[in-house]
């Protein structure tokens, strides 16, 4: 098998989707105190209203007439104006050498950024005393720049409040950011010994404070209100270049510990603790809410996590990575985005825990680091958690009702009957054979079934609905995914990739925020007898796929029926696509596809084929589009095309040729030349049907020709030449005597 391939339970969420399951909690102002608002409003009445202010040099500075002359003693002033509803942003400052400062300024409505500082010289700039709300990307947006002050600043629903990129120096301080739609202050990209202190970060959606390839900072007495603090790394090192001191999470300390030893955090007293390099750690007692996470422990060791509770928070309760020895006893998570999760950690002993609404992901481990857990006696919502490692020949029939099931390294499990809900994963196999998942209903989780490296694998008679993801498959052989009904996730029904031998019978995949079926990297995949309708995005995708059989489909009402992208040898047959937004077949960079005796109709374009060759389309019904019904592109060469009908399209006419077809490619053929025998087209008007488009196309051949009128000759009488004769040799003599008697004379 794969036993060395790594578990990738790779649970792809949008963090701003994820943040519906975010408790807000306390508002840092009381709704019903206007006083903020009495005293912004007599603010703005002393503003200047202002245009978007924008300068490139020191120059610019003088030309503006803003008072100062630049030196330090007297920088140059942006202040006490109100610029607003700017289309780009509100000031923009580059590539000056001349001291500034922008203050007592209300920038809002911007359509990008509010302020953009950015390649300043050491110390010249300041940002302080500003109102910068509502605009559509970042508040304030500093980047390459040295010794920026950005202080006692007031950020207000912004994409982001703060942002600060490849600088230097920068110190941070005093500011407000506040209910920002991703972050309050984001600090990215190889930023070097910048100080952020005594900062609010009050309501923001995701991060309150997200440090990413920031490399190391000092962080001193912020404050953080319903939100946390995030640092990614690319190297387990830089970590250790970060200072953290004395910030609070909703009144509780922000705990950051570095290579440290036997310590014991038992008083309730943290909301969020951070592990690096860290030993024999006992934390127990805590309360960790509402924040991103409660406790993120990197290459730690040795640590016991007791009687906690992680209770709303936006990403995970407890995240492990890289730890070893662990024990997780007798802890409760509540509604976490995950509430356990842990990656490549050896030695985990999960004991006595609870989980609400939320539950255990494993996110990735190979089979010789999974057989190293004990997992025993946890519940998901009052149910058991059932835990199966080595498991043979064994039935779940429903008899006990699991809140999650998780199935590793087994064979012959069958599972039926299980109604499981809210939680992160419901059903989770991995390394394992010939296992069932049948007659179950799975709604309200993150994922509902998640398959990895699994081989003779059965999905059949389960009801998969209103959860984040249906059902997820990765580098499994032999699926079986039949007779289910998916329907109202919020993104794909089904998403497979990276799998052989995949046969999908008889589902009903409706209402889904993202694709029906989306399906990529897969080979010898079979589609058929299925009813695909009313998803968002498209009903199936199918991308860098070989050996496709897609047959007596119907698929209605979304943006497109079929897309099919680096498909090679692929059969599209039988089906039935009707109303869709788009195409309703759309084709991609294939090849040797066939597309065979499929009905589409009222859908935008019919099909359209884009950079593919030596593909058939044969015997197909194409009505009542609302453009072309078959439009092969530039790039299209060596397909054919007859025995199909096209009724009722819209005419295309871009090269003067008013056809349902259009034809840009080359040595593409719209006849079958053994029989001589094209299309039926129902505007046809001639003996022969040009198809438009610069191919300059001909069915030489249609199925319902006209032949061309006959010319129409003048009517005349029949006379007998007997009488004609003498007449006219009668008339002719008279006209020479008459000339004759002329000449005489």
């Amino acid at each position: 098998m794969k036993a060395r391939f790594r578990i990738s339970f790779i649970v792809i969420f949008t963090l701003i989707a994820l943040s519906l399951q975010f408790n807000s909690g306390t508002k840092a102002l009381d709704e019903n105190d206007n006083s903020y608002e009495i005293d912004y409003s007599k603010r703005i009445s002393f503003l200047t209203s202002s245009p978007l202010i924008v300068i490139y040099s020191d120059a610019d500075f003088v030309s503006l007439g803003l008072p100062g002359n630049g030196s330090k003693e007297d920088p140059y002033r942006i202040e006490n104006y109100l610029i607003q509803d700017s289309y780009g942003y509100g000031i923009y400052i580059s590539g000056v050498s001349d001291y500034f400062v922008i203050q007592n300024c209300v920038i809002r409505n911007s359509f990008l950024e509010g302020i953009i500082i950015q390649n300043i010289h050491y110390g010249n700039g300041n940002i302080s005393n500003n109102i910068i709300e509502d605009n559509g990307n970042i508040g304030i947006r500093v980047s390459y720049t040295e010794g920026i002050t950005v202080e006692n600043n007031l950020c207000i629903n912004n994409e982001i409040g703060i942002e600060m990129r490849y600088s230097t120096n920068g110190y941070i301080f005093n500011n407000t950011c506040e209910e920002n739609r991703f972050s309050g202050i984001s600090l990215r990209s190889e930023l070097q010994t910048c100080v952020y202190e005594n900062n609010s970060l009050i309501n923001n959606e995701i991060f309150g404070m997200e440090f990413f390839y920031a490399n190391g900072s000092y962080v001193y007495n912020n404050s953080f209100v319903n939100n946390g603090l995030s640092i990614y790394e690319p190297e387990f090192e830089r970590y250790l270049n970060y200072e953290i001191l004395d910030n609070t999470l909703n009144n509780q300390k922000i705990g950051y510990f570095t290579n440290e030893d036997t310590i014991s955090l038992t008083n309730t007293e943290y909301g969020q603790i951070f592990l690096f390099n860290c030993t024999n750690f006992l934390i127990e007692n805590q309360i960790f809410e509402r924040s991103l996470f409660g406790i993120y422990s990197y290459e730690s060791n040795n640590c016991t996590f007791r009687n906690n509770t992680f209770d709303n928070n936006l990403a995970h309760g407890l995240d492990l990575y890289y730890s070893s020895e662990i024990i997780i006893d007798s802890n409760i998570f509540i509604n976490n985005s995950n509430g356990l999760n842990f990656q490549n950690s050896p030695d985990m002993e999960i004991i006595n825990n609870r989980f609400y609404s939320d539950g255990l992901v494993i996110e990735s481990a190979d089979v010789e680091m999974l057989v190293t857990y004990v997992v025993d006696n946890n519940t998901v919502n009052d149910k058991p958690l059932g835990f199966y490692m080595n498991e043979h020949d064994l039935t779940l029939s429903g008899s006990t009702q699991y809140g999650e099931i998780v199935v590793l390294n087994s064979t012959n499990i069958e599972v039926y009957n299980q109604n499981i809900s809210n939680t992160q994963i419901g059903f989770i196999i991995a390394y394992s054979n010939s296992c069932i998942i049948a007659d179950s209903r799975f709604t309200n989780i993150f994922t509902s079934i998640l398959a990895y490296a699994c081989n003779n694998l059965t999905i059949s008679d389960n009801r998969v609905e209103e959860n984040y993801d249906g059902i997820v498959a990765l580098f499994s052989d032999f699926l079986n995914i039949k007779n289910n009904i998916i329907s109202n996730n919020f993104e794909e029904a089904v998403e497979v990739a990276y799998c052989n031998q995949i046969l999908f019978d008889n589902n009903t995949c409706e209402y889904n925020d993202g694709w029906a079926m989306l399906l990529e990297y897969n080979d010898y995949l079979n589609i058929s007898n299925s009813l695909v309708q009313y998803n968002t995005l498209g009903n199936i995708y199918v991308g860098y796929t070989s050996n496709v059989l897609i047959d007596n489909i119907t698929s209605t009402y979304s943006e497109w029926g079929i897309l099919l992208n680096y498909v090679y040898y692929g059969n599209i047959s039988e089906s039935k696509i009707r109303n869709i937004n788009i195409d309703g077949i759309l084709m991609r960079n294939s090849l040797n596809v066939h597309i065979y005796a499929n009905n589409i109709s009222g859908c935008f374009f019919g099909i359209k084929a884009i950079i593919s060759d030596y593909c058939t389309f044969t015997y197909n019904t194409i009505r009542d589009n609302h453009q072309r019904a078959l439009s092969l592109d530039i790039s299209c060469n060596h397909n054919l095309i007859h025995h199909n009908y096209f009724i009722n399209n819209e005419l295309d006419d871009t090269t003067g040729r008013l056809s349902y077809g259009n034809d840009d490619g080359y040595n593409n053929t719209w006849y079958e030349v053994a029989s001589q025998e094209g299309n039926y087209w129902s505007n046809i008007e001639s003996y022969a049907y040009k198809i438009g488009g610069y191919g300059y196309s001909v069915d030489i051949y249609p199925l319902n020709p006209k032949d061309p009128p006959t010319p129409t000759n003048t009517p005349t009488t029949t006379t007998n030449l007997s009488f004609i004769i003498p007449v006219l040799f009668g008339m002719s003599m008279m006209v020479v005597s008459k000339i004759r008697k002329r000449l005489r004379r």
